[in-house]
């Protein structure tokens, strides 16, 4: 997988939740978590990856003009974009690269709103064989090198760390399903959770109220 597949990923599932919006509101949310350290996704890979999910029919853009005369291009995700969004979060969820985690974290970040919760439990489970079979691999991997006198011995501490590494998140993985199965966090399709709810200033809500006047500028667009 590649840094695109993770920038593709992002630009997709932010486009779904907050839909319809505009470019700016998208890299700013997208910004607002941190993509730029985690997923080395720069600013200006959320505008192109807009406009090539849109050539690929994924993403639908409406260039609108707002009743105060301002003009706004707006986004919303296709059919085709819900199916290959479901297709990348899945695709995320149960990919195991220890060298590379980025997709796999914005595929947990998108998981809950976008997969039911008897969809998401066989993938977290398909994720928990995957890492078992990566962390196996590793370890016959680190045994030969151990028993290999022309390997300098640095290496084998080097593959220690990784193979720590998949143990860790193994038994993370094992206890977080377990608690999915028993209800935790809320998935697609539940009543949402009293407990949490975004703070008062959050840019969120703006692009909630922003939402239904892009949503009535559309459906007068089409008339």
């Amino acid at each position: 997988m590649s840094n695109a597949d993770t920038t593709r990923l992002l630009v997709l599932g932010v486009t779904t939740i907050f839909a319809p919006a505009n470019g700016y509101q998208l890299r700013r949310e997208l910004l607002s978590w941190d993509v730029e350290h985690w997923a080395n996704v720069q600013p200006g890979s959320i505008y192109s990856m807009l406009n090539t999910l849109t050539k690929q029919g994924f993403v639908e853009r409406f260039d609108l003009t707002l009743e105060d005369a301002r003009p706004v291009a707006v986004y919303r995700p296709t059919d085709a974009g819900l199916a290959e969004l479901r297709t990348l979060v899945s695709e995320g969820i149960v990919a195991a690269d220890p060298y590379d985690r980025s997709l796999s974290y914005a595929a947990f970040s998108l998981m809950v709103m976008v997969f039911a919760r008897d969809e998401a439990v066989p993938l977290l489970e398909r994720r928990q064989l995957a890492i078992a079979d990566a962390l196996a691999q590793h370890r016959e991997r680190r045994d030969a090198v151990l028993n290999d006198r022309g390997t300098p011995p640095h290496v084998a501490r080097l593959m220690e760390s990784t193979i720590q590494l998949l143990e860790a998140e193994l038994g993370w993985l094992e206890g977080f399903t377990e608690n999915v199965r028993k209800g935790d966090l809320v998935f697609l399709g539940e009543e949402p959770s009293e407990d949490w709810k975004p703070a008062p200033d959050d840019p969120a809500w703006r692009m909630v109220d922003e939402r239904e006047v892009y949503l009535k500028a559309i459906a007068d667009l089409q008339r």
